[in-house]
C-alpha cells in the first residue's frame, strides 16, 4: 500500500518569489507522477482549498488557521500518518520526519544580502530542517556542500534534486518589450538581473560595460532595482545600462530570445535558473565562477572570474567577433537546459524519499 505524502502548499498563498516558483513546479510534477511507493496530495489551510482545487492539485486540508501559524501548529498533525515536505526553504519547528529543500547556504554564506530578523529566522529553520530524523533536498552539488560545510544536515540525509526549467524558458515571447524599454532587437545586448544584494555582483557587470570597447552594446537590467538604487548602493551606472524594471514572463523569454548572452557575475548562487532559462532561448551564458553557476552551465556556457570586468568585457567581444564560436555555444546551450525538467526532478525526489523512508523503515 503506498505511503502519504504531505506537500506543504501554504506557497500558494504567498507571493512570485524563485522558491515559491519551484515549489510550484515541483508540486504539480509530483502530483502528476506515478509511483507505486508514493500517494501524493498538497496539504493547505481551508482559506487556499479553492485555490489549490483550481490547479487541478489532489488536495488534504488541515487545520483551521492560515499562514505561518498554520504552518507551524496545525501541518505537524500530518506527519503522524505521512512523510510531510515542504519546498521553500521552510519547515515546522515541532516533531521530526520532515523533508525540506533548503534551496542554498546564503544566509549563512551571505548574511549582508539579509535584514537581520529574516536570516536569524532563516538561519534557525534551516537547522531544523537539518536536525536528526528530518532530511533535506537541494538543487545543487554546491548548495549540499555549502550546508553541510555550516553544519547543516547529515551527508546521508541531504540529496540533490535540479531546478526544471521554468515557464520563460517556454513560453511565446512577448516583442513588445523592446519598444517599451527602447532597446533595438537587432543591436547586441546582454541581459542580466538588476539587484542591489551583495553577492548578485551586479556592480562587476556595470564596472564592464562603463568600458569604451563596449559602447556599442547594451546592458539590460531587468527586475527590483533602478539607477537610484543602484547608485544608493555605491555602483555608478554607465549609459549602456538600461533599466528595464519588472517585466512579465513572456517578455522575459523575449529579451532572452534576441539576447547575445544572459549574464550572471554572482558570487553565490545555490542554482542559477536565469543562466537555465536564456540558454534554453538562444543566449549564450556568462557566468561566474562560484557558487553552482559552473555546475548549471557546465561546458555550455563561459565561465568567468567574479572579480576581474575586463575579462566579462573581453569575453562579450569574443562574443561578437567570433560568430561561429558563439553559434557553437547556442547549440550546446539549448541541449544543457532541455536536460533540465520538472519530471526528472520529480523522479530525482521521489528515488531520495524510496531511500530515506522505504518499507525498510516502516
Amino acid at each position: 500500500m503506498p505511503q502519504r505524502l504531505y506537500i506543504n502548499g501554504r506557497y500558494i498563498g504567498g507571493g512570485t518569489t524563485a522558491v515559491n516558483a519551484v515549489a510550484r513546479d515541483l508540486t504539480h510534477a509530483l502530483c502528476a507522477a506515478s509511483s507505486a511507493q508514493w500517494d501524493v496530495s498538497v496539504a493547505v489551510p481551508p482559506d487556499l482549498k479553492d485555490a489549490a482545487l483550481e490547479q487541478g492539485l489532489p488536495v488534504t486540508v488541515v487545520g483551521r488557521r492560515s499562514g505561518i501559524l498554520w504552518e507551524q501548529l496545525d501541518l505537524p498533525s500530518l506527519r503522524h500518518s505521512g512523510v510531510i515536505a515542504g519546498f521553500f526553504n521552510t519547515v515546522p519547528l515541532s516533531g521530526r520526519g520532515y523533508v525540506t529543500m533548503v534551496h542554498d547556504a546564503h544566509v549563512f554564506s551571505t548574511p549582508a544580502s539579509y535584514g537581520r530578523a529574516t536570516r536569524l529566522w532563516r538561519q534557525r529553520l534551516s537547522r531544523q530542517a537539518g536536525r536528526a530524523g528530518n532530511a533535506i533536498v537541494t538543487v545543487s552539488e554546491h548548495s549540499r556542500a555549502a550546508l553541510l560545510a555550516y553544519g547543516i544536515g547529515l551527508p546521508e540525509r541531504i540529496g540533490v534534486v535540479p531546478n526544471g526549467l521554468g515557464p520563460v524558458g517556454k513560453l511565446e515571447p512577448d516583442s513588445a518589450i523592446f519598444e517599451k524599454i527602447g532597446v533595438q532587437r537587432d543591436a547586441p545586448y546582454c541581459v542580466a538581473l538588476s539587484s542591489t544584494l551583495p553577492h548578485k555582483n551586479i556592480g562587476l557587470l556595470l564596472r564592464a560595460f562603463a568600458q569604451p570597447e563596449l559602447s556599442g552594446v547594451k546592458l539590460v537590467l531587468i527586475g527590483k532595482a533602478d539607477a537610484a538604487d543602484l547608485q544608493a548602493a555605491g555602483h555608478d551606472v554607465p549609459p549602456a545600462a538600461v533599466l528595464g524594471g519588472f517585466v512579465s514572463d513572456a517578455e522575459l523569454a523575449a529579451l532572452y530570445t534576441n539576447a547575445l548572452a544572459v549574464c550572471m557575475p554572482s558570487t553565490e548562487e545555490g542554482f542559477g535558473l536565469p543562466a537555465l532559462e536564456g540558454m534554453a532561448l538562444g543566449a549564450a551564458a556568462l557566468v561566474s565562477d562560484r557558487g553552482a553557476l559552473p555546475e548549471v552551465v557546465g561546458t555550455a556556457g563561459v565561465i568567468l572570474p567574479a572579480d576581474d570586468a575586463t575579462a566579462w568585457s573581453a569575453a562579450i567581444l569574443r562574443l561578437i567577433d567570433r560568430p561561429a564560436e558563439r553559434a557553437a555555444l547556442v547549440i550546446a546551450g539549448r541541449a544543457r537546459a532541455r536536460a533540465f525538467t520538472w519530471e526528472a526532478a520529480a523522479q530525482k525526489f521521489l528515488g531520495h524519499l524510496d531511500n530515506w523512508y522505504g518499507p525498510a523503515e516502516h
